[in-house]
């Protein structure tokens, strides 16, 4: 039951110290990003964009998510949107955050995101169902933000910042930054 599972738009359950059996969504194609991180565990950006877009369709995510909460009824702890890419970028997110949390509302629904598209209303309000988001913020400085994060040409840092400000003054769930790989409430 705890071993690692895949499917096509859903992984795991890998285990968290913080949100014990999490069950993987990822809705983005691999490497397709607002970013290009030196650090970043799955390589480089192959389709850096801004762009949301629908990759794939809500449904399908639901349906792999019903079949496997068939097999293991108790099989997650947590429902975590995360990816080899920016989860932010699924143009559907928010409904299909609100579709996971109806039909399995006892479990928390996280994002982690890299952030840098919290600047879009439309975004913002797409992860408000969701009961966690872990934005991160690897640098406070131009320089080092382009150095480190390779950004889609269009984002820039002081954007992104006012990005994360703005998601925290209206987000009403746990909100974690990330900064520098260290965590704050």
């Amino acid at each position: 039951e705890n071993k690692v599972r895949s499917v096509r738009n859903i992984f795991g359950p890998v285990p968290s110290r913080r949100l014990g059996r999490s069950l993987g969504v990822d809705v983005i194609p691999y490497k397709t990003c607002s970013y290009d991180c030196v650090y970043c565990e799955s390589g480089p950006t192959t389709n850096q964009t801004v762009k949301r877009r629908s990759f794939v369709m809500p449904g399908q995510v639901l349906e792999e998510l019903a079949g496997y909460f068939r097999k293991y009824p108790q099989g997650a702890d947590a429902i975590t949107f995360s990816s080899a890419g920016e989860p932010t970028l699924y143009q559907p997110l928010g409904e299909l955050i609100r579709e996971i949390k109806k039909r399995f509302p006892s479990l928390p629904v996280v994002v982690l995101t890299n952030g840098s598209l919290l600047w879009d209303p439309q975004v913002r309000n797409d992860l408000m169902a969701a009961d966690r988001v872990v934005p991160s913020l690897d640098a406070a400085a131009e320089e080092a933000f382009d150095k480190v994060n390779r950004p889609h040409p269009s984002l820039e840092l002081a954007t992104v910042m006012e990005g994360l400000r703005a998601f925290r003054k209206v987000y009403r769930g746990q909100y974690r930054l990330v900064i520098d790989h260290k965590l704050f409430d």
